[in-house]
C-alpha cells in the first residue's frame, strides 16, 4: 500500500529533481533566451535555504554542479580569466596561480590607480572601498575574476595579487550573474555545497617595467 508518508517523500523528491533540472537548464543556457520570470531565483533561494539549514539534497548538489560547470565552460569564451580561476578553486589544489598581468597595464582605470599609488583596485562600482581605487563602471570580466586586486609597485616591476576565495554560506555574500535574459544572485557559499574540496589560493601576476612611475603617467 502506498502510504501518505511515502507520497510526501516522493513529492518532495520530485520538487528537488525539478529544482536541479531548472538550475541545470539555466546553466546550460536553455532558459536564458526567453527569460524565466523569476523562476531561477526562486529555485536558488530554495537551494540556499536548505543549505543554510544543513539540509542540502543530492539534487541540490547536482544542480549546483551543473550550474558551476556551465559557468566555467561558458566563461572560457566570455570571461576566460574568471573561468580559469573558478576552475582552479573548484579543483581544490590551493596552489598559487600565476596569470599574465600585462593586459591590465592597458586598462585606463588600472593606470589611474597606479598614477594615484593606490594599494589596490576594485572592479565593482560602489560608493567607496577604503583606500582602494573604485572603477567608475563595473568591469564584469575583471569583477568576476578578481573583484578586488591588490597592487604593489616596485622599482622595476608591478605586482598584482589577491587571495581568491568564496565567502562562507552564512555570510550571505552574493554575486550577481547574467545568463542572457535571466538575472539572478547567487550566495557565494553555495560553491562549497557543490565542491566541498574547494580551497582558497593566491593569484599572482608580475609585470617587469623599466619605470613604473613613468608608465602610470602615460
Amino acid at each position: 500500500m502506498f502510504s501518505a508518508h511515502r507520497f510526501k517523500r516522493s513529492r518532495r523528491w520530485l520538487r528537488q529533481l525539478a529544482a536541479a533540472v531548472a538550475v541545470g537548464l539555466v546553466g546550460g543556457g536553455v532558459l536564458s533566451l526567453a527569460g524565466d520570470f523569476g523562476a531561477t531565483q526562486w529555485v536558488l533561494n530554495g537551494v540556499e535555504r536548505r543549505a543554510l539549514a544543513h539540509h542540502s539534497t543530492l539534487a541540490d548538489r547536482w544542480g549546483l554542479r551543473l550550474l558551476y560547470t556551465a559557468l566555467r565552460l561558458g566563461g572560457r569564451v566570455a570571461y576566460p580569466q574568471a573561468a580559469a580561476l573558478l576552475t582552479h578553486y573548484c579543483e581544490g589544489q590551493g596552489d598559487t596561480l600565476r596569470f599574465d598581468a600585462r593586459p591590465l597595464l592597458r586598462h585606463p582605470e588600472v593606470r589611474q590607480a597606479l598614477r594615484l599609488h593606490k594599494p589596490g583596485i576594485t572592479f565593482r562600482h560602489q560608493q567607496s572601498a577604503g583606500p582602494f581605487y573604485v572603477v567608475r563602471r563595473t568591469d564584469w570580466a575583471l569583477y568576476y575574476a578578481f573583484d578586488l586586486l591588490y597592487i604593489k609597485q616596485k622599482a622595476n616591476s608591478i605586482v598584482f595579487y589577491d587571495k581568491y576565495f568564496f565567502q562562507p554560506l552564512a555570510r550571505r555574500s552574493y554575486t550577481q550573474y547574467h545568463f542572457g535574459r535571466v538575472h539572478c544572485r547567487l550566495n557565494d557559499g553555495l560553491i562549497h555545497v557543490a565542491y566541498p574540496q574547494a580551497k582558497p589560493f593566491v593569484v599572482y601576476g608580475k609585470v617587469p617595467v623599466a619605470h613604473p612611475v613613468a608608465l602610470a603617467r602615460n
